[in-house]
């Protein structure tokens, strides 16, 4: 069975900084990990080999969550300090 990510966080960014820091860390992830990001407002969506999921942005928080594929499960914990490093 896959492991789920889930992160919430507050920022201060306001909607205008919370999306360029999403653009920036949906680039980030597709270079480290190998997976096809696409961003839609608001919501970058997150696809590749045993991994789905979206990072979302709103006036004051940002919520990254991923379903991870039994593979890479295995990475749950490495992938979540490295998101939350970023974030």
């Amino acid at each position: 069975m896959g492991k789920k990510i889930s992160i919430n966080r507050k920022h201060g960014l306001g909607l205008e900084g919370a999306n360029a820091k999403l653009h920036e860390l949906g680039s980030q992830f597709a270079a480290k990990y190998g997976v096809t990001t696409s961003q839609s407002g608001s919501t970058v969506n997150v696809s590749g080999s045993g991994v789905t999921g979206s990072i979302r942005v709103t006036d004051d928080d940002i919520s990254v969550d991923l379903e991870l594929g039994f593979a890479a499960g295995m990475f749950a914990g490495k992938i979540e300090d490295g998101l939350k490093t970023q974030l």
